[in-house]
Protein backbone atom coordinates (compact mmCIF):
# COMPACT_ATOMS: atom_id res chain seq x y z
CA UNK A 1 0.00 0.00 0.00
CA UNK A 2 1.54 3.34 -0.91
CA UNK A 3 1.93 6.15 1.44
CA UNK A 4 -0.53 8.22 -0.54
CA UNK A 5 -3.27 5.51 0.02
CA UNK A 6 -2.14 5.12 4.12
CA UNK A 7 -2.78 9.18 4.41
CA UNK A 8 -6.20 9.02 2.18
CA UNK A 9 -7.43 6.51 5.25
CA UNK A 10 -6.13 7.72 8.30
CA UNK A 11 -8.15 11.29 7.06
CA UNK A 12 -11.03 11.82 9.44
CA UNK A 13 -14.48 12.12 8.09
CA UNK A 14 -15.45 15.89 7.91
CA UNK A 15 -18.96 17.05 7.57
CA UNK A 16 -19.48 20.31 5.64
CA UNK A 17 -22.32 22.40 6.37
CA UNK A 18 -24.25 21.05 3.10
CA UNK A 19 -24.43 17.44 4.70
CA UNK A 20 -25.28 18.87 8.06
CA UNK A 21 -28.41 20.62 6.09
CA UNK A 22 -29.82 17.65 4.22
CA UNK A 23 -28.43 15.12 7.47
CA UNK A 24 -31.57 15.55 9.83
CA UNK A 25 -30.79 15.52 13.31
CA UNK A 26 -31.55 12.48 15.01
CA UNK A 27 -33.43 13.58 18.01
CA UNK A 28 -35.25 15.63 15.62
CA UNK A 29 -36.28 12.94 12.85
CA UNK A 30 -36.78 10.17 16.08
CA UNK A 31 -39.75 13.11 16.74
CA UNK A 32 -41.04 13.82 13.93
CA UNK A 33 -40.98 9.71 12.77
CA UNK A 34 -42.95 9.67 16.64
CA UNK A 35 -45.45 12.37 15.20
CA UNK A 36 -46.81 10.62 12.46
CA UNK A 37 -46.77 7.36 13.97
CA UNK A 38 -49.02 8.81 16.56
CA UNK A 39 -51.29 10.71 13.79
CA UNK A 40 -51.49 7.32 11.77
CA UNK A 41 -52.78 5.20 14.54
CA UNK A 42 -55.42 7.92 15.73
CA UNK A 43 -56.09 8.43 12.04
CA UNK A 44 -56.75 4.61 11.49
CA UNK A 45 -59.20 4.72 14.89
CA UNK A 46 -63.24 4.78 13.73
CA UNK A 47 -64.24 8.46 12.17
CA UNK A 48 -66.94 8.53 14.43
CA UNK A 49 -64.32 8.68 17.28
CA UNK A 50 -62.15 10.89 15.81
CA UNK A 51 -65.21 13.29 15.23
CA UNK A 52 -65.82 13.03 18.70
CA UNK A 53 -61.99 13.96 19.74
CA UNK A 54 -62.01 16.79 17.94
CA UNK A 55 -65.56 18.17 19.03
CA UNK A 56 -64.35 17.46 22.75
CA UNK A 57 -61.39 19.48 22.13
CA UNK A 58 -63.12 22.30 20.42
CA UNK A 59 -65.38 22.52 22.99
CA UNK A 60 -63.09 22.82 26.03
CA UNK A 61 -60.79 25.16 24.33
CA UNK A 62 -63.77 27.69 23.66
CA UNK A 63 -65.76 27.27 27.01
CA UNK A 64 -62.45 27.45 29.03
CA UNK A 65 -61.87 31.22 27.13
CA UNK A 66 -65.36 32.51 27.74
CA UNK A 67 -66.04 30.84 31.40
CA UNK A 68 -65.04 34.33 33.36
CA UNK A 69 -67.86 35.63 31.49
CA UNK A 70 -70.84 32.73 31.78
CA UNK A 71 -70.19 33.16 35.21
CA UNK A 72 -70.94 36.26 35.93
CA UNK A 73 -73.70 36.09 33.38
CA UNK A 74 -75.12 32.59 35.10
CA UNK A 75 -75.26 34.99 38.55
CA UNK A 76 -77.18 37.95 37.02
CA UNK A 77 -79.51 35.14 35.31
CA UNK A 78 -80.27 33.15 38.72
CA UNK A 79 -81.09 36.48 40.60
CA UNK A 80 -83.77 39.18 40.29
CA UNK A 81 -81.24 42.04 40.09
CA UNK A 82 -81.32 44.12 37.14
CA UNK A 83 -78.61 43.84 34.36
CA UNK A 84 -76.51 46.29 33.46
CA UNK A 85 -73.23 45.79 31.13
CA UNK A 86 -71.35 48.22 32.56
CA UNK A 87 -71.93 46.67 36.06
CA UNK A 88 -69.85 43.65 34.89
CA UNK A 89 -66.29 45.45 35.47
CA UNK A 90 -67.29 46.01 38.89
CA UNK A 91 -69.05 42.48 39.70
CA UNK A 92 -65.92 40.88 38.25
CA UNK A 93 -63.40 42.92 40.51
CA UNK A 94 -66.07 41.89 43.51
CA UNK A 95 -65.33 38.10 43.07
CA UNK A 96 -61.53 38.88 42.28
CA UNK A 97 -61.45 40.87 46.12
CA UNK A 98 -64.00 38.03 47.76
CA UNK A 99 -62.95 34.30 46.36
CA UNK A 100 -59.94 35.12 44.21
CA UNK A 101 -58.58 35.17 40.54
CA UNK A 102 -59.38 31.45 40.60
CA UNK A 103 -63.32 32.05 41.25
CA UNK A 104 -63.86 33.82 37.78
CA UNK A 105 -63.24 30.00 36.46
CA UNK A 106 -65.11 28.88 39.20
CA UNK A 107 -67.26 25.65 38.09
CA UNK A 108 -64.97 25.39 35.14
CA UNK A 109 -63.68 21.89 35.67
CA UNK A 110 -67.46 20.59 35.67
CA UNK A 111 -67.89 22.53 32.76
CA UNK A 112 -64.82 20.91 30.96
CA UNK A 113 -66.20 17.57 32.42
CA UNK A 114 -69.05 18.34 30.58
CA UNK A 115 -68.09 19.69 27.61
CA UNK A 116 -65.93 17.15 26.11
CA UNK A 117 -68.17 14.65 25.74
CA UNK A 118 -71.46 17.42 24.99
CA UNK A 119 -69.63 18.72 22.26
CA UNK A 120 -67.66 15.36 20.87
CA UNK A 121 -71.55 13.59 20.45
CA UNK A 122 -72.56 17.24 19.27
CA UNK A 123 -70.27 17.34 16.70
CA UNK A 124 -70.15 13.29 15.98
CA UNK A 125 -73.56 12.88 15.67
CA UNK A 126 -73.80 16.13 13.07
CA UNK A 127 -70.41 14.71 11.09
CA UNK A 128 -72.29 11.80 10.77
CA UNK A 129 -75.39 12.60 9.64
CA UNK A 130 -73.80 15.29 7.18
CA UNK A 131 -71.68 12.31 5.82
CA UNK A 132 -74.78 10.28 5.62
CA UNK A 133 -76.60 12.96 3.30
CA UNK A 134 -73.39 14.29 1.35
CA UNK A 135 -73.18 9.98 0.26
CA UNK A 136 -77.07 9.96 -0.55
CA UNK A 137 -76.01 13.08 -3.06
CA UNK A 138 -73.23 11.80 -4.58
CA UNK A 139 -75.26 9.01 -5.64
CA UNK A 140 -77.79 11.00 -6.83
CA UNK A 141 -75.31 13.06 -8.77
CA UNK A 142 -74.06 10.07 -10.16
CA UNK A 143 -77.96 9.07 -11.53
CA UNK A 144 -77.88 12.45 -12.84
CA UNK A 145 -75.01 12.41 -14.39
CA UNK A 146 -76.24 9.14 -16.28
CA UNK A 147 -79.55 10.53 -17.39
CA UNK A 148 -77.75 13.96 -18.64
CA UNK A 149 -79.30 15.90 -15.46
CA UNK A 150 -77.19 18.81 -13.83
CA UNK A 151 -75.81 17.66 -10.72
CA UNK A 152 -77.40 19.23 -7.42
CA UNK A 153 -74.77 21.97 -5.39
CA UNK A 154 -72.09 20.49 -3.48
CA UNK A 155 -73.15 20.24 0.76
CA UNK A 156 -76.29 19.97 3.06
CA UNK A 157 -79.59 21.89 2.22
CA UNK A 158 -80.65 24.02 5.00
CA UNK A 159 -83.36 21.54 6.01
CA UNK A 160 -80.73 18.73 5.78
CA UNK A 161 -78.06 21.11 8.18
CA UNK A 162 -81.42 22.04 10.63
CA UNK A 163 -82.35 18.18 11.01
CA UNK A 164 -78.82 16.90 11.43
CA UNK A 165 -77.90 20.11 14.13
CA UNK A 166 -81.35 19.49 15.93
CA UNK A 167 -80.75 15.56 16.21
CA UNK A 168 -76.90 16.28 17.41
CA UNK A 169 -78.03 19.13 19.62
CA UNK A 170 -80.59 16.51 21.39
CA UNK A 171 -78.53 13.77 21.76
CA UNK A 172 -75.46 15.42 23.28
CA UNK A 173 -78.00 17.44 25.95
CA UNK A 174 -79.53 14.19 27.26
CA UNK A 175 -76.09 12.32 27.57
CA UNK A 176 -74.82 15.30 29.47
CA UNK A 177 -77.62 17.40 31.59
CA UNK A 178 -76.76 16.61 34.97
CA UNK A 179 -73.30 17.86 34.93
CA UNK A 180 -74.44 21.37 33.46
CA UNK A 181 -77.05 21.20 36.24
CA UNK A 182 -74.26 21.06 38.60
CA UNK A 183 -71.94 23.25 36.70
CA UNK A 184 -74.63 26.04 36.84
CA UNK A 185 -75.29 25.61 40.90
CA UNK A 186 -71.19 25.36 41.46
CA UNK A 187 -71.30 29.05 39.42
CA UNK A 188 -73.78 30.36 41.89
CA UNK A 189 -72.35 28.98 45.31
CA UNK A 190 -69.83 31.50 46.90
CA UNK A 191 -66.89 30.39 49.11
CA UNK A 192 -64.07 32.52 50.46
CA UNK A 193 -60.92 32.69 49.75
CA UNK A 194 -59.66 30.18 52.64
CA UNK A 195 -62.85 27.70 51.97
CA UNK A 196 -63.42 24.81 50.50
CA UNK A 197 -65.30 24.61 47.32
CA UNK A 198 -67.64 21.92 46.95
CA UNK A 199 -67.14 19.51 44.39
CA UNK A 200 -68.67 18.05 41.67
CA UNK A 201 -69.60 14.90 43.30
CA UNK A 202 -70.71 16.42 45.97
CA UNK A 203 -73.26 18.25 44.01
CA UNK A 204 -74.32 15.87 42.06
CA UNK A 205 -74.80 13.16 44.96
CA UNK A 206 -76.93 15.81 46.76
CA UNK A 207 -78.96 16.49 44.09
CA UNK A 208 -79.69 12.65 43.85
CA UNK A 209 -80.11 12.28 47.27
CA UNK A 210 -83.09 15.04 47.65
CA UNK A 211 -84.96 14.37 45.06
CA UNK A 212 -83.40 11.41 42.79
CA UNK A 213 -83.38 10.70 39.43
CA UNK A 214 -85.23 13.73 38.29
CA UNK A 215 -83.40 15.38 40.29
CA UNK A 216 -80.64 15.40 37.88
CA UNK A 217 -82.42 16.09 35.00
CA UNK A 218 -84.28 19.51 36.65
CA UNK A 219 -84.41 22.09 34.19
CA UNK A 220 -84.30 19.71 31.03
CA UNK A 221 -88.07 20.69 29.51
CA UNK A 222 -86.88 24.08 28.51
CA UNK A 223 -83.39 22.76 28.32
CA UNK A 224 -84.97 20.29 24.94
CA UNK A 225 -87.34 23.27 23.69
CA UNK A 226 -84.61 25.41 23.60
CA UNK A 227 -81.44 23.27 22.45
CA UNK A 228 -83.26 21.80 19.08
CA UNK A 229 -83.56 25.73 17.90
CA UNK A 230 -80.75 26.72 19.06
CA UNK A 231 -78.37 23.58 17.31
CA UNK A 232 -80.52 23.57 14.46
CA UNK A 233 -79.75 27.03 13.74
CA UNK A 234 -76.55 27.10 14.77
CA UNK A 235 -75.36 24.36 12.86
CA UNK A 236 -77.53 25.82 9.70
CA UNK A 237 -75.99 29.04 9.21
CA UNK A 238 -72.33 27.55 10.37
CA UNK A 239 -72.80 25.11 7.08
CA UNK A 240 -74.74 27.43 4.99
CA UNK A 241 -72.48 30.16 4.96
CA UNK A 242 -69.63 27.35 4.54
CA UNK A 243 -71.43 25.92 1.81
CA UNK A 244 -72.41 29.31 0.51
CA UNK A 245 -68.38 30.45 0.20
CA UNK A 246 -67.59 26.88 -1.08
CA UNK A 247 -69.88 26.57 -4.32
CA UNK A 248 -69.17 30.37 -4.78
CA UNK A 249 -65.57 30.06 -4.78
CA UNK A 250 -64.69 26.63 -5.76
CA UNK A 251 -62.32 26.28 -2.86
CA UNK A 252 -62.42 25.14 1.00
CA UNK A 253 -63.30 28.02 3.73
CA UNK A 254 -59.57 29.63 5.34
CA UNK A 255 -59.69 30.04 8.91
CA UNK A 256 -60.90 33.29 9.09
CA UNK A 257 -64.10 32.83 6.98
CA UNK A 258 -64.46 29.72 9.39
CA UNK A 259 -64.20 32.15 12.07
CA UNK A 260 -66.68 34.34 10.73
CA UNK A 261 -69.19 31.78 10.18
CA UNK A 262 -69.50 30.47 13.29
CA UNK A 263 -69.55 33.86 15.26
CA UNK A 264 -72.48 34.52 13.33
CA UNK A 265 -73.96 31.76 14.07
CA UNK A 266 -73.69 31.69 17.63
CA UNK A 267 -74.61 35.29 17.72
CA UNK A 268 -78.32 34.35 16.04
CA UNK A 269 -78.51 31.14 17.83
CA UNK A 270 -78.22 32.28 21.40
CA UNK A 271 -80.49 34.97 20.68
CA UNK A 272 -83.18 33.60 19.74
CA UNK A 273 -83.08 31.04 22.29
CA UNK A 274 -82.08 33.15 25.61
CA UNK A 275 -85.18 33.59 27.44
CA UNK A 276 -85.39 29.62 27.79
CA UNK A 277 -81.56 29.73 28.49
CA UNK A 278 -82.60 32.07 31.67
CA UNK A 279 -85.58 29.77 32.85
CA UNK A 280 -83.00 26.72 32.30
CA UNK A 281 -80.31 28.49 34.81
CA UNK A 282 -83.35 29.16 37.21
CA UNK A 283 -84.63 25.72 37.27
CA UNK A 284 -81.64 24.37 37.86
CA UNK A 285 -80.18 26.57 40.40
CA UNK A 286 -83.72 26.66 42.06
CA UNK A 287 -83.80 25.06 45.76
CA UNK A 288 -80.28 25.33 46.21
CA UNK A 289 -79.60 26.61 49.74
CA UNK A 290 -78.45 30.88 49.79
CA UNK A 291 -78.33 30.12 45.81
CA UNK A 292 -79.70 34.23 44.93
CA UNK A 293 -77.97 35.25 48.52
CA UNK A 294 -74.86 33.98 47.10
CA UNK A 295 -75.56 35.64 43.63
CA UNK A 296 -76.27 38.79 44.88
CA UNK A 297 -73.07 38.63 47.23
CA UNK A 298 -71.02 37.92 44.70
CA UNK A 299 -72.56 40.73 42.49
CA UNK A 300 -71.87 43.03 45.27
CA UNK A 301 -75.09 43.58 46.39
CA UNK A 302 -77.38 42.81 49.76
CA UNK A 303 -79.09 39.46 50.38
CA UNK A 304 -82.58 39.14 48.71
CA UNK A 305 -85.66 40.57 49.62
CA UNK A 306 -87.90 37.83 48.23
CA UNK A 307 -88.73 34.55 49.94
CA UNK A 308 -87.65 31.89 49.50
CA UNK A 309 -88.88 29.60 46.57
CA UNK A 310 -90.10 26.09 46.39
CA UNK A 311 -87.61 23.70 44.67
CA UNK A 312 -90.71 21.81 42.90
CA UNK A 313 -91.52 24.82 40.10
CA UNK A 314 -92.73 23.87 36.52
CA UNK A 315 -91.18 26.00 33.81
CA UNK A 316 -94.11 28.09 33.29
CA UNK A 317 -93.96 29.47 36.51
CA UNK A 318 -90.77 30.24 36.31
CA UNK A 319 -91.24 32.38 32.83
CA UNK A 320 -93.93 34.34 34.86
CA UNK A 321 -92.25 34.87 37.67
CA UNK A 322 -88.84 36.18 35.55
CA UNK A 323 -91.48 38.24 33.46
CA UNK A 324 -92.88 39.67 36.88
CA UNK A 325 -89.90 40.86 38.22
CA UNK A 326 -88.62 43.24 34.98
CA UNK A 327 -90.98 42.21 32.05
CA UNK A 328 -89.36 41.46 28.83
CA UNK A 329 -86.23 42.61 29.95
CA UNK A 330 -86.01 40.03 32.68
CA UNK A 331 -86.05 37.21 29.79
CA UNK A 332 -83.17 38.63 27.75
CA UNK A 333 -80.77 39.81 31.37
CA UNK A 334 -77.33 39.03 30.20
CA UNK A 335 -77.77 38.51 26.46
CA UNK A 336 -75.46 40.92 25.84
CA UNK A 337 -72.94 39.49 27.38
CA UNK A 338 -73.90 36.70 25.24
CA UNK A 339 -72.95 38.91 22.18
CA UNK A 340 -69.48 39.48 23.44
CA UNK A 341 -68.90 35.66 24.54
CA UNK A 342 -71.15 34.16 21.91
CA UNK A 343 -69.67 34.75 18.66
CA UNK A 344 -66.07 34.43 20.23
CA UNK A 345 -66.92 30.56 21.33
CA UNK A 346 -68.99 29.63 18.44
CA UNK A 347 -66.33 30.70 16.23
CA UNK A 348 -63.39 28.89 18.04
CA UNK A 349 -65.46 25.74 18.62
CA UNK A 350 -66.22 25.48 14.75
CA UNK A 351 -63.19 26.41 13.95
CA UNK A 352 -60.75 24.21 16.03
CA UNK A 353 -63.30 21.16 15.14
CA UNK A 354 -62.27 21.99 11.29
CA UNK A 355 -58.61 21.88 12.08
CA UNK A 356 -58.31 18.85 14.14
CA UNK A 357 -60.72 17.17 11.87
CA UNK A 358 -58.95 17.78 8.77
CA UNK A 359 -55.69 16.76 10.57
CA UNK A 360 -56.95 13.24 11.32
CA UNK A 361 -59.12 12.49 8.35
CA UNK A 362 -57.84 10.13 5.74
CA UNK A 363 -58.24 11.26 2.18
CA UNK A 364 -61.06 9.84 0.65
CA UNK A 365 -62.75 11.94 4.03
CA UNK A 366 -61.38 15.24 2.70
CA UNK A 367 -62.55 14.51 -1.06
CA UNK A 368 -66.13 13.86 0.20
CA UNK A 369 -65.61 18.05 2.07
CA UNK A 370 -64.51 19.27 -1.17
CA UNK A 371 -66.69 20.88 -3.31
CA UNK A 372 -67.42 19.39 -6.69
CA UNK A 373 -66.20 21.95 -8.66
CA UNK A 374 -62.49 21.49 -6.71
CA UNK A 375 -62.74 17.29 -7.71
CA UNK A 376 -61.38 15.62 -10.59
CA UNK A 377 -63.50 13.26 -13.10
Amino acid sequence: MSADDSSKQSLPTVMTEDDCAVTPCSSESSFQLKRHATRDQIVALPKEFRHFLAGGVAGMIAKSIVAPVDRIKILYQVSSQKFHIFDVPRVAGNILKGEGFQALWKGNTATLIRVFPYSGIQFMLFSRLKTWFLNKHAAENEIRKATGRSKREWGLSPTESLISGSIAGICSVLATYPLDMARAQLAVLRNKKDQRNSGLSTILVKNYKERGFKGLYRGITPTILGILPYAGIAFTLNEQSKRYIQNMTGRETTTIEKMQCGAISGLFAQSLTYPLEVTRRRMQTMGVVGCEDAALEALGLGKSKHNKVSAQVSMISILKSVYSEQGIAGLFKGVSLNWMKGPIAFSISFTTFDIVQGLLETESERILRVPYANREH
